[in-house]
């Protein structure tokens, strides 16, 4: 363990100050991951400093023959308890389903709401703890489950030492090349399933509550096998009738949730939104031909 320190939250007024005398002069690593390490890092930090209300900081910091992590805790309100509470929201897994889209912040003068979307996408393992929630994300994954309740939060940040990932492939990933804002976003609906099987009205608009803000939409359904009518309507076909603007994309949906989608796709007596869903075959699904009039927005 390189470093393994407790701080009174008082102590700490700059983040970056904290990084450039702490934690930077301890790792030795390319500049990439170096890089990385200091946004996540200060990101966390700072969200500590500014929104935790907690006694105390724990900092620890652990450089491997193959892997750094970076790990951040505090005693405090506790990152899903402080959303839920500001924005009115029913539970600790409805926080994270917002938290998760990205520009999100209890601190909108202050803050805009990237600061745990982008760290999240740039190491092979992030890991926010909280209340009785654990989340980790992968580069293509957001697995959740329940721990004994922890006060306040843990941040957990792993890398590979000899990682080639940079912070500008993430943020060219979600941003618009040119005037380089905040466009798009990824959501893993296997959260939105956590609390039961994806059937209703009412689960697809928690999922879709704020897209407007951005123009394209991935909607990730690794490891759902299942979702009903209802909300496939209100997925693919209600919420993008009403906003046109938004591209929403379909990818990792299974055999029988592309067939759910492509039937309401299908309602022609229905209104059908002039920006359609696109949905990206799963193998082994082939796609219909391109002058197949039913082809509900599938591709390749």
């Amino acid at each position: 363990m390189l470093i393994d320190r407790q701080f009174t939250r008082e102590t700490i007024k700059d983040e970056s100050r904290v990084w450039e005398q702490l934690v930077a002069p301890q790792l030795n690593l390319p500049y990439n991951v170096i890089s990385i390490c200091h946004h996540g890092f200060t990101e966390m930090l700072n969200n500590v400093i500014d929104h935790s209300n907690s006694k105390r900081v724990g900092i620890h910091c652990e450089q491997g023959d193959s892997q750094t992590i970076l790990e951040i805790e505090d005693d405090g309100v506790g990152v899903f308890a402080k959303l839920r509470s500001y924005f009115d929201l029913d539970s600790d897994i409805h926080a994270l389903i917002e938290l998760v889209k990205g520009k999100l912040t209890v601190a909108p003068e202050a803050h805009s709401g990237e600061g745990i979307f982008f760290s999240s996408k740039m190491f092979d393992q992030f890991v926010i703890e909280s209340g009785e929630l654990s989340v980790t994300f992968g580069p293509d994954q957001c697995l959740v489950r329940t721990i004994p309740n922890r006060q306040g939060t843990k941040f957990r940040m792993e890398i590979a030492n000899d990682s080639q990932r940079t912070s500008q492939q993430v943020f060219s990933r979600f941003t618009d090349p040119e005037e380089f804002t905040f466009c798009k976003t990824r959501f893993f609906v296997s959260l939105a399933a956590f609390e039961g099987e994806l059937t209703s009205r009412s689960q697809a608009k928690r999922i879709v509550a704020r897209f407007e803000s951005f123009e394209e939409v991935e909607l990730d359904f690794n490891c759902v096998d299942h979702i009903g009518q209802a909300f496939a309507d209100e997925l693919a076909r209600v919420w993008p009738l009403s906003h046109p603007n938004t591209r929403m994309n379909i990818t990792n949906a299974g055999e029988s949730i592309v067939k759910m989608l492509k039937h309401v796709a299908g309602r022609v007596d229905l209104p059908q939104p002039a920006n359609p869903v696109v949905i990206d075959a799963p193998s082994g699904i082939q796609p219909p031909a391109e002058d197949d009039d039913d082809n509900y927005g599938l591709r390749p």
